[in-house]
């Protein structure tokens, strides 16, 4: 799990606070961000949810056009996990941004059942901690957390002085993915920073139940044997139909008439496309999406994820893709020395890629595939 920061700092985490988000631990994922200077920060109640903004400070009486970065924390960690993320991506655009370019601003809430809305630990553990929910409990919790950026997102404007045009959404780990959630769900968010997080919840979990032993997941001689995994009680048909309404690989891939490994592989059937283009439409048009992977993750392995990011840039490409005529932009950057972290390398590319987007640059994804 991506830190630990939920009980030695949840004392913290409440409205009237006079603790800084800075004073939190910041997690191991994070050690790049720890020589980055503070920004300015301001909690507010919005629909019962403690909500963290950045930024506001730096912001000149005439903002102009303003864009709002969700930032979203990793699974045992809490929102203010993310304040250093939130100034090194300011102090990065100040630094840079041109005159007439966007401000910026950077969000940041708990995820359900983190930090100020902390109510049982044992169900952000995995199954090798204890947790034999393991497999519903991240995604309700994840998925959740996207409906209430959805929700905030609604109604955050009534308590700004300010006026936000567009927004964006960034995770690491269980924030990442979240974001991919986010990108196919809700159409004002317009660009997504996924860090270290999963597009394929089925081919993540699968091959996590196999590392733990999970019994549904093994045969009778303790060896692997997945097919009886999916629909059991580890991973029950409820979550699978959460699967298909709320997963990228569930909503995109399932679409598909056979899903094998060979469905990856090739480009879809003239039906397939005709069922896979009025979604994709609704769903991605004209969105930014930049994809951070460690070579050496073990928790959430670059590996589960290749099928469907490699399925999907194949769809955008711009001179080959079926699907490239919408404006959708898919950079997927692996640091090979990366573990499960928000390494310095990755962070160097988020910043470049932000402000790339920010100022209006266009995105070299073709040059930009990978670090491996």
């Amino acid at each position: 799990m991506a830190g630990g920061s939920t009980f030695t700092w949840q004392h913290a985490l409440s409205l009237h606070s006079t603790l800084s988000p800075f004073d939190s631990p910041v997690p191991m994922t994070h050690s790049a961000f720890n020589k980055v200077n503070p920004v300015s920060w301001k909690r507010l109640n919005i629909s019962g949810l403690l909500v963290t903004i950045y930024g506001l400070e730096e912001l000149p009486q005439d903002s102009g056009d303003i864009s709002c970065l969700w930032l979203l924390h990793g699974r045992g960690d809490t929102q203010d996990s993310m304040g250093l993320v939130a100034s090194a991506f300011l102090e990065t655009w100040n630094s840079r941004r041109k005159p007439g370019q966007r401000r910026l601003i950077c969000v940041c809430i708990d995820h359900r059942n983190h930090g100020s809305r902390m109510l049982d630990n044992r169900a952000n553990v995995s199954w090798k901690q204890g947790n034999p929910t393991h497999g519903p409990d991240m995604f309700n919790t994840y998925t959740g957390t996207a409906l209430d950026v959805s929700h905030l997102i609604t109604h955050i404007p009534s308590y700004l002085p300010v006026t936000i045009s567009e927004h964006i959404c960034g995770g690491v780990s269980l924030g990442g993915h979240a974001t991919w959630t986010l990108l196919l769900s809700d159409p004002r968010i317009r660009a997504g920073m996924v860090v270290i997080g999963c597009p394929d919840y089925v081919r993540l979990m699968t091959d996590r139940a196999v590392r733990s032993k999970v019994p549904s997941a093994l045969n009778n001689n303790g060896e692997p044997d997945v097919r009886n995994f999916l629909g059991s009680e580890t991973f029950p048909p409820a979550l699978l139909e959460a699967v298909e309404r709320y997963d990228p690989a569930g909503i995109l891939l399932g679409e598909l008439d056979v899903v094998t490994e060979a469905d990856y592989l090739h480009e879809p059937s003239d039906p397939e496309k005709k069922r896979l283009r009025p979604i994709m439409e609704l769903r991605l048009s004209g969105k930014k999406i930049i994809c951070f992977a460690g070579g050496q993750d073990g928790l959430v392995p670059y590996k589960q994820g290749e099928p469907f990011l490699g399925w999907l840039k194949r769809a955008v490409n711009p001179k080959t893709g079926w699907f490239n005529d919408e404006g959708v932009e898919v950079e997927d950057i692996i640091d090979p020395k990366a573990r499960h972290e928000f390494s310095a390398m990755m962070k160097t590319e988020a910043e470049r890629w932000l402000c790339d987007y920010l100022s209006g640059e266009e995105a070299s994804s073709s040059d930009r595939t990978s670090k491996l």
